[in-house]
């Protein structure tokens, strides 16, 4: 039987590898855009991961203008 691998190849660091599926890729630790476009290895991955989230959680400043926010409870 013949299995048809697909090569994955880091966007970051150019590391190579090939999987049957993309859901082994992923169980082996890669991580795989939901367009699948893009591709990262394991060592590679965690900075890829969480997108935009991480950069917001990050933040310690407090928006612009905050402390015009108010309510009025009457």
């Amino acid at each position: 039987m013949k299995t048809k691998l697909k090569l994955y190849i880091c966007d970051d660091c150019g590391r190579e590898d090939e999987f049957a599926s993309y859901i082994k890729a992923r169980s082996a630790g890669w991580a795989v855009a939901k367009d699948y476009a893009k591709c990262y290895c394991p060592s590679c991955a965690p900075e890829h991961r969480r997108g935009g989230a991480m950069t917001r959680q990050n933040q310690t400043e407090l928006p612009q203008d905050w402390e015009q926010l108010k309510f009025n409870l009457k």
